[in-house]
């Protein structure tokens, strides 16, 4: 079992175009996660995952939500070999609960493929395709499909440091939060008013999101892990309508022996 405790900053919270729009937040979560493994036999095995997720806004708490998880994995790696390549397939399931935005809480679902590879015992290579799709309890704005490319590196340092970094591209949903505006209604798939951010609208459009990450973990001894990071997300939808914005984060990682 692994807990997690995390704080992070998102600068741009409500995913707005315009400045007058755009507000930031602080975020502190809990993540605790139950794993099993099975060897399937020399080459193969699955992995079952069930887990709970809390995250807490500091300033709108109407956004505070928790998470509940379940997902499989199943790995194979034809050739067993240190550097031979190897090949998953993950399904995954979630349920979100707000404390009050009811058009945010439904259910999603996600299957990811990847396949990996090992170029030394310190370089480690990952890429893979995945499918989501969610759905909404209330209205459509935050029912969404989305298709992702993924790629992702890391690189141990020493026995202790890894430094690692994603990069991703997304077609599908993206939603934006805004001031009420004909330009945002007459490209939108959905719109819905949201408290949340006072007088403002929730509007989905089609997009392209790209999105890099880069972080380090430092394992202070095997039950514990600390890591840093920060995450860069750049959106571009339809109607010429466009945000971007940061998160940078911090957290603790405990598994449980």
């Amino acid at each position: 079992m692994d807990a997690e405790l995390s704080l992070r900053h998102d600068n741009n919270v409500s995913r707005a175009e315009n400045g007058r729009d755009v507000v930031s937040d602080d975020v502190a979560g809990l993540d605790l996660t139950l794993r099993r493994n099975f060897m399937l036999g020399e080459h193969s095995g699955v992995q079952l995952r069930g887990g709970v997720r809390f995250a807490q806004f500091a300033r709108f708490d109407e956004l505070s939500h928790l998470d509940f998880n379940l997902a499989a994995l199943y790995r194979i790696q034809p050739v067993k070999t240190y550097t031979a390549p190897w090949f998953e397939a993950a399904l995954g399931a979630e349920r979100q609960e707000y404390r009050d935005s009811d058009i945010r809480e439904g259910d999603k679902l996600n299957l990811d493929l990847v396949v990996g590879k090992r170029f030394t015992d310190r370089l480690r290579l990952r890429a893979g395709y995945g499918w989501e799709r969610r759905f909404a309890d209330a209205g459509e704005v935050f029912a969404w499909r989305r298709r992702t490319a993924h790629v992702a590196a890391d690189f141990r340092v020493s026995p202790r440091l890894t430094l690692y970094g994603e990069a991703s591209r997304s077609l599908g949903d993206q939603v934006f939060t805004a001031t009420p505006a004909l330009a945002f209604r007459n490209a939108a798939k959905a719109i819905a008013d949201d408290p949340v951010f006072g007088a403002r609208r929730a509007y989905r459009l089609g997009a392209q999101a790209n999105l890099v990450e880069l972080g380090g973990s430092f394992n202070i001894n095997a039950n514990n892990t600390l890591d840093v990071g920060m995450r860069r997300f750049e959106i571009e939808a339809d109607g010429g309508h466009n945000y971007d914005g940061m998160e940078v984060r911090a957290s603790w990682l405990y598994r449980f022996q």
